[in-house]
């Protein structure tokens, strides 16, 4: 009989790393990799149909706002600007820079200097965070704009609607 050496040969090698790559293949399923996952709309998203570009509207004057969603509508009475509200703003009972539109049932609050009549940001109001993206057309990952939630101060857990930025 043939004695063998005591040290692993390249055979023993290459089988064991064989056997690791094999088992390594047999663990991943690649279910968690995005690449690989196909994604599928959540069933109640399937009947939402868009209704207003948001997108489009951004850097657009409050006339030219005015003439692409309709006329303005006024403001209930008491209104207070939830974003002045949440952040203390000193004069925040003022609503001079704050319209109201309502298109396709999706109601769009536009905050605008009323100096110069820009825009700054557009409020989308509602509660479901889902069926406003869809509504307003918006992606979470867009580059030339800023999606953010916007919670009640005294129930943070209760949407108030979805705040667009533009971002320069």
């Amino acid at each position: 009989m043939q004695n063998r050496p005591s040290s692993p040969t390249l055979v023993n090698y290459l089988a064991g790393l064989l056997l690791a790559g094999s088992s390594w293949l047999i663990g991943c399923s690649g279910t968690h990799e995005s690449g690989q996952a196909i994604a599928t709309p959540a069933p109640h998203l399937v009947n939402i149909a868009p209704v207003a570009n948001v997108p489009a509207l951004l850097g657009v004057s409050i006339d030219g706002l005015s003439r692409r969603l309709g006329p303005a509508r006024s403001l209930p009475p008491g209104f207070a600007n939830p974003l002045q509200v949440l952040a203390g703003t000193p004069g925040s009972d003022r609503q001079d820079s704050l319209t109201s539109f309502r298109t396709g049932g999706l109601t769009v609050l536009a905050s605008y200097d009323a100096r110069t009549r820009r825009v700054s940001d557009l409020l989308l109001l509602g509660h479901r965070e889902d069926s406003l993206m869809a509504q307003g057309t918006l992606r979470t990952n867009a580059r030339n704009y800023l999606v953010m939630p916007v919670f009640r101060a005294n129930k943070p857990g209760h949407l108030i609607g979805l705040r667009i930025v533009a971002v320069n």
